[in-house]
This record gives C-alpha cells, structure tokens and sequence, in this order.
C-alpha cells in the first residue's frame, strides 16, 4: 500500500484503528505522546497498569510503542480485554503478577474496565482497594503525592491531545507534509495543499483555528485527530470532493474534530469593509500562494446569488489563511472565546484576577448593572412563575472575595507531563471543598459574556440555578455575613435598578440608583 493510500484511509474509516495497521504503518504516523514515558517508567517500577479508554483513544498504538520495554520487563500483557470472554483468566495472571512483583499491562475500555474490577474484589479485595484508592486521584485539585501502590491507571480518556503546550498538532502536520510529499506530481490540489503547508504564517493560521477547539475542552480520540489531518490533505483525491483544497475542505470534513472546528469558521467573523473588498475583488495584495482567479462578483454569478455566496466563503476562508493580514480577521473572534483559549495557561498567576472577574459575573447574573468584585452577594430570587425569570433579586448577606478560592483538576503527580487541557473550574468557600460550584466551559463564556455586557435574559436558567444553589449553600454553612449597616439591596433585573434599604440605630434609610 502507498503511504498515499495509507493516509486516506484514515479517514472515517475502521482502517484507523491499530489493530488493523502492520508495524510499518503505526510507525509511520508515530507522534511519541507522554504517556508513552509514563508507561516505561512504571513497568521499571514493576507496577501493574490499567491502561483504560474509550475505542480510537490509542491504547492499542501506546502498547505497540512501547513492546521493547514490555519484552525487557518481561511484563505480563493484555492488549484488549473486549476479546477475553473469560476474565477469570485476566485475574488469575494479575494475581500473580502483584504477588510476585512482575509488572504487567492491562489494555480495556472503561465499561469492560468495571466489569473486571468487580471480578477483581471477588479474589483480592486488597488489589480492589487500591485500585479504588489510584482511580479517586488520577485527577486532583490538591497537590497530591507520587503512586505508592502496586497498581497504576493511566486513562487515555483524560488525555487531551490538543494541550497546546505539547505542539503535537505541529508535529503532526510536519508528519503528513513529509508522508505525501513524495507523491507530490500527482495532483495538482494536493501539491497546492503540501506548498501551502510548507509556509509558517498559513500553518499557523490553520493550528490557530484548531487551537480553538480546546475552548469547549472536549475529548477527541486520536483516530479523530488523525482522520481530520487525512481528510484536510487528501479530500481532494475523493470523488465527492475532487480537487477541493485545504481551505475549503477543512469546513467540510464530517468527523468530530473538524465538526468541533467549524463552529469557528472564518465566514462567521464580520468585517464589512473587508467583506466587501473580499465580494468585488478590490483586496489583491498581501496573497502568499497568487490572488484568488474567481470573486463573488464575477459575471457568471449574476443569476445564480447561491454560487456567488459559496465563492464569497471560500473567499473569505483563502483569505483567512493564506492573506498575511488573515491574522487580523482571527481577532475579530468574540472577547469571550478568545479569554477562555488562555484561561488555563498561567492559572495561579492570574487567579486572583479572574477569582474577581467570575465573583463580579455572578453577581451580575442577578443584578446586571451591580460592579462588584470585592464580595460575593448572597441573592435570593422572587418569583411566582418558574417559567417566566424574576424580575426581583434580594441580597442582605455576602462573602467577602478574599474568603473564595477558585482551583482547577490537574493530574496526579505521578502522571505528570501527560497531556492534559482542564475542563473546568470549581469555585470553593476558602481551605474548603465544600460547598462548591462547578463552573465548565459553557459556564465559564457566559460568565464572560455578561462581563461584556451580554444581557442575563438571554441566557439559559440553569446558569442562574446553578449559581443561586451556591450561594444558598454558602449561607447555610454560616459562611457568609450581613452587609454593612444591614443593607438590603433589592435589584430590579429587568430594567437594571437598585434600590438599598438600611437599618442605622433603630431606623430605616432609603436608596436608589
């Protein structure tokens, strides 16, 4: 098979499961990943690992990769669990291995994974316990300390190969320019695809926009990721997409990969001035691989205004990645977006700043016009319908920022280096677990959102169900306290007005803003 062949295969396909590839193929996109490392240093260790995840994740790739130190160890393997009909068998082996300190690797998926723990507690309830005990803190929030155990869980479903700090997106389109590059000659679209990656400033636009999928944090497996690349370089061999080049095929690909990056598609970014120059060809400087040879414009789209608008977006995306000004359209992505692609990195040196952005986004959920981040207010809602939003938020009590505490998952010490993109923040009363608020992504950008002024009706109640069970919580924990001067603050959410009732010796005083 040619190494063309062999990478459009990898698109959509079971084909991209290792299971199915010889060891010449795995070795043809091997990307080393850190739990590649992380494996060797525990079988030396003598440890017995769970290597768990869902199918396409690589746990099957990572065993492969990994043989020569399984072979040196003489570890006991199982590459895959889903073909064991009998896991007493599986059990008796790792038995053994505990007891006699031989290493072993156990590949399985997560339900399978359950299954066999419950074997597991039936023979060797102390084999159990630790498992139990490793799993709790695979992902902490504390400090935690290196694997004492004599097994070890790595779950490739917590690996996040978009981490930007591992540039393995890089890594791999430098793979598959140098795969194809060979076939270079056969295809006028794919040598137009393989010159545009050979120039930094158009790849980086394209790891920019990929970048962007981590905003939602979600989990591709690594067949994902693989079969997006294949689909990105080679749609232009298929028949249904012939001749179609990397701009175009990037939002037209159906895995979830690339269905998570085209919600960020250039098209959707509003420049008039550029749109415009963009419709009638006036913008003709500034193109790294020759000006565009077709406008939306042109004659031929005069009776037909559904090609003229699929020329504009294709347009539009060349320009995007190729026009060394396509930078500029990046930054027109929404304030919120942008925010959370950096919110993770440098996390304990910004914290304090964006404990405050969040206390004062919360706040606002409930009194829109409120500016403070000094205190969390405690609010309670009035309301008679449930269906319809209150138009009447009450706060007499808070807590004050400084007693808050905001912290992100990471994984335990002794996973350190894998890769890894947080998924959420919790945010805590101070030296405590609980109560908590578990803030996501989604969460996360709509708090941002109202930070920019994004009105509070237009956002889904949970939110707001969510952040009142909180500070319900809170109050109920004695942890908060009455304002100053008994102040009681009545906002009115609909037409954003506040009004303070205060109690000084023995008698009532009136505001309003």
């Amino acid at each position: 098979m040619s190494k063309l062949d062999y990478i459009r295969k990898l698109y959509n396909g079971k084909n991209c499961y290792s299971d199915h590839m010889s060891e010449d193929e795995l070795q043809l996109l091997h990307i080393a990943s850190h739990a590649e490392g992380l494996i060797k240093d525990m079988l030396e260790r003598k440890k017995i690992i769970f290597l768990t995840g869902n199918p396409g994740d690589g746990k099957t790739f990572v065993i492969k990769a990994v043989d020569s130190a399984i072979r040196d160890c003489a570890a006991y393997v199982e590459k895959d669990l889903n073909n064991i009909a009998d896991y007493d068998v599986v059990v008796t082996n790792i038995v053994e291995c505990y007891k006699q300190h031989r290493p072993a690797i156990i590949a399985v998926n997560e339900y399978p994974f359950l299954q066999l723990c419950r074997h597991i507690k039936k023979r060797e309830p102390n084999i159990y316990k630790e498992l139990l005990a490793v799993k709790a803190k695979l992902i902490t929030y504390d400090t935690s300390l290196d694997l004492t155990e004599r097994v070890a869980i790595i779950d490739l479903n917590e690996r996040n190969l978009l981490d930007p700090s591992k540039e393995l997106l890089e890594q791999l389109i430098n793979k598959f320019v140098e795969l194809l590059l060979p076939e270079a000659g056969q295809n006028k679209a794919l040598d137009y695809n393989l010159r545009a990656f050979s120039i930094p400033e158009i790849k980086e636009q394209v790891l920019s926009l990929m970048r962007l999928a981590t905003v939602n944090t979600e989990h591709f497996a690594i067949r994902d990721i693989l079969g997006a690349f294949a689909y990105i370089f080679t749609a232009c061999l298929m028949e249904e997409t012939e001749n179609e080049s990397f701009y175009s095929a990037i939002f037209s690909g159906t895995n979830q990969f690339l269905q998570a990056i085209q919600q960020f598609d250039p098209v959707y970014l509003s420049s008039p001035a550029l749109d415009e120059g963009l419709w009638y060809g006036e913008i003709t400087e500034g193109w790294q691989l020759g000006v565009p040879d077709k406008w939306p414009c042109s004659q031929e789209f005069e009776e037909n205004i559904d090609e003229a608008l699929r020329c504009f977006k294709e347009v539009k995306r060349r320009y995007y990645f190729e026009n060394v000004h396509g930078h500029e359209l990046r930054e027109l992505q929404p304030d919120e977006i942008k925010k959370c692609t950096t919110i993770f990195e440098g996390f304990d040196a910004k914290k304090r700043k964006l404990k405050q952005q969040l206390v004062k986004a919360i706040n606002n959920l409930f009194m829109p016009s409120l500016d403070d981040k000094r205190q969390l207010h405690i609010w309670t809602t009035l309301r008679y319908d449930i269906s319809i939003p209150a138009a009447v938020a009450v706060s007499s009590k808070a807590i004050d920022c400084n007693e808050i505490d905001i912290h992100i998952p990471r994984p335990a010490d002794w996973l350190s280096g894998m890769e890894y993109v947080p998924d959420h923040i919790i945010m805590t009363p101070k030296g405590k677990r609980d109560p908590s608020l578990r803030l996501d992504m989604d969460f996360i950008r709509a708090l941002f959102k109202i930070d920019e002024g994004y009105p509070v009706g237009l956002l889904a109640s949970h939110y707001e169900q969510a952040a009142a069970k909180f500070l319900q919580q809170l109050d109920d924990n004695r942890l908060a306290e009455e304002n100053d001067d008994g102040e009681i603050i009545i906002a009115g959410r609909r037409k954003s007005y506040k009004k303070s009732v205060y109690i000084q010796d023995g008698q009532y005083g009136f505001e309003e803003n």
